[in-house]
């Protein structure tokens, strides 16, 4: 669980819990301290307004919430953009969840074993019972560390508020009431336990996002020895099994409930039930060949028709992307190592300025000259914090994805080897020329990311003392009485809007950057979902069809006739109903403009700006759908 950006009103909130007994506090007063901590939380934090992932996290929180033990608190879920794979939980039910979390959860079900978690804090009242388990010296030397809104904002959520680092007790029985929360939810419990293999096998590697959490989580072996003891894992038999297989298909998770099935039929009794949804979950996974389905592809008139020689010139075409692509990928390595220096430099730069902040009383009034001083503040602070978070994520993770690209580019290589070609390889060629371009396309808008990245810092060190000349006019103004006079405040508002002019250009750039990175990789998972061939048959692309109704509640995807008429790739069909459920359109109006104006889905949605790692996440999750599967334990 991380550690929030904070406000210096928080030190006052922090004193007011340290000299109450946690006991003393009654539920009123838990959501009164909750409401006033997860405001500061909001007013430094980039919150993300995104429609597909908010209506995601909602309805997982309208499952899990009903079976809830307080009834006296009412939850709220809010999203945080920051890369790190992390979240946590305050006073009174309010819940954050990180955007690198988001894009880590192949699930509804990962998505819930945490969220379930963080509630179980809330419910067993850990979060107000530190009192009387936590030294709170150091609670608050770690709030008065932080009275500085943009010095806490350099610490990139390094600087910990011990207030929020819940005991190893605590952690397992938080884990125990998320297993118990999310069972009576509705969700696969087996899920929790995926979750903390995978974070376990992050733990000690190159990849950080998920180094606050191990700093505030037991280790995630032991987590998964202490759950696996519990009943809802523990006790399974073929009947659990398969109600949890037939929710896995529900939500169009096809290759783990194959797995769940198949579990569930060697438990020895018979289950009637597990075959024959087995037998649909794996006519839902068969690609094109003779066993696709009962109702096959057929060849039509309408359908593409390709010789050896188009053969051979995709081929040519494969190669050549595959070349650029390797280029890019030696091109981001070394922008990716120069970017990360660049923002070493950078924060240096800022942990200067901040030192110079004032330190600044409480506003008299609501609105007032020294109140409007102080949302400036933290206007600066969501745009120092979005433009450090947004430029560390493009470094650390563009040259990865550009190598994924070239994995991908390769398979496509691969599969044009075979003479003659597979069945599933000819039905696909179709989109080869289309996955070509797009993977290519990817593998520039990822390295261009790193050049946007270095932009964006560029831009911020330039703006830094930008920042001190507006602690200077703080500084030299009188605002002992909670106000700052009217003669004042010209000098004051001038220096913040120049401020603010810049470092919102800083943070649009470093938003420009994450963008295209995310665009790249959703072309490449785009392409990723088209090989999965999933119109080798009638039966398939109807279960492709389910799974896209699933995660995108009201969007219908075009039928099977016209799918194989227009021959529209299904990774670009996920795009569309991704596009349509984000901008409340027709999915079918959707794709015909993408069509009319012969623009990729991907390109539309940059040019829209549209938040690209929401699609990203979107595309992922359909893709998980076909291969994700239960962590043997």
């Amino acid at each position: 669980m991380k550690a929030v950006k904070c406000a210096p009103a928080l030190a006052l909130c922090a004193l007011v819990l340290i000299q109450t007994p946690a006991a003393a506090l009654s539920t009123a007063q838990e959501i009164s301290y909750g409401k006033e901590l997860n405001q500061k939380v909001d007013d430094q934090s980039l919150i993300v307004k995104d429609h597909f992932l908010g209506a995601w996290v909602s309805r997982i929180a309208e499952r899990l919430t009903p079976h809830r033990y307080r009834k006296d608190i009412d939850y709220h879920f809010e999203i945080v953009n920051s890369n790190e794979i992390n979240s946590f939980a305050l006073p009174g039910g309010f819940i954050h969840v990180d955007m690198g979390l988001l894009n880590f959860a192949s699930s509804d079900d990962e998505l819930a074993s945490v969220m379930g978690h963080e509630m179980g804090h809330v419910e067993r009242r850990h979060v107000i019972t530190l009192a009387q388990k936590a030294n709170w010296l150091s609670i608050l030397v770690g709030v008065l560390a932080v009275l500085s809104p943009i010095g806490y904002a350099l610490g990139g959520y390094g600087g910990d508020l011990a207030f929020y680092k819940f005991s190893r007790q605590d952690e397992l029985q938080a884990d125990q009431y998320g297993l118990l929360l999310m069972t009576q939810g509705g969700y696969d419990p087996q899920s929790m336990v995926d979750l903390m293999y995978r974070l376990g096998r992050m733990q000690g590697g190159a990849d950080s996002r998920a180094d606050k959490y191990f700093q505030d989580h037991p280790d995630p072996k032991d987590r998964v020895s202490h759950l696996l003891g519990y009943p809802a894992l523990d006790k399974t038999n073929g009947a659990q099994l398969t109600a949890q297989a037939i929710h896995d298909a529900q939500e169009g998770r096809y290759s783990y409930a194959q797995t769940k099935f198949s579990e569930a039929l060697k438990s020895g009794a018979s289950n009637p039930l597990a075959a024959e949804r087995l037998a649909e979950v794996e006519v839902a996974l068969r690609e094109s060949g003779a066993r696709a389905g009962s109702e096959a592809r057929a060849q039509t008139a309408s359908a593409f028709v390709f010789d050896a020689s188009d053969a051979e010139r995709i081929a040519a075409q494969v190669a050549q992307a595959s070349a650029l692509a390797a280029a890019d990928s030696a091109t981001a390595k070394e922008n990716a190592k120069s970017a990360r220096q660049d923002i070493q430099t950078f924060l240096s730069q800022l942990q200067t300025t901040a030192g110079a902040l004032p330190k600044l009383p409480g506003a008299r009034a609501k609105g007032n000259n020294l109140s409007l001083a102080l949302e400036g503040l933290n206007h600066l602070t969501r745009d120092v914090n979005g433009t450090l978070d947004l430029t560390s994520d493009v470094a650390s993770t563009a040259p990865g994805l550009v190598s994924e690209d070239e994995a991908a580019l390769k398979e496509l290589g691969d599969a044009l080897r075979y003479s003659p070609l597979t069945p599933k390889t000819a039905a696909l060629l179709q989109h080869y020329p289309g996955m070509t371009v797009a993977l290519a396309a990817a593998a520039d808008g990822i390295t261009a990311s790193l050049d946007h990245a270095r932009a964006a810092i560029s831009l911020g060190s330039d703006a830094v003392h930008l920042l001190a000349d507006y602690f200077n006019v703080l500084t030299a103004v009188d605002t002992a009485g909670g106000d700052i006079s009217a003669n004042d405040m010209p000098r004051v508002k001038a220096a913040l809007e120049r401020a603010q002019s810049a470092w919102d250009k800083t943070q649009a750039m470093a938003l420009r950057a994450s963008n295209e990175m995310y665009g790249g990789q959703t072309r490449e998972l785009s392409a990723r979902i088209t090989l999965l061939d999933l119109a080798s048959s009638r039966q398939r692309y109807d279960a492709y069809r389910r799974a896209i109704s699933y995660r995108f509640a009201g969007i219908t995807a075009p039928d099977y006739t016209t799918v194989l008429r227009l021959g529209i790739p299904a990774g670009e069909i996920g795009c569309a109903a991704w596009t349509a459920y984000e901008i409340k359109r027709d999915i079918n109006e959707v794709i015909a403009q993408s069509r009319a104006n012969g623009q990729a889905c991907v390109e539309r949605a940059l040019q829209s700006n549209l938040l690209l790692e929401s699609l990203e996440i979107a595309e992922g999750l359909l893709y998980e759908d076909y291969l994700d599967k239960p962590q043997k334990t």
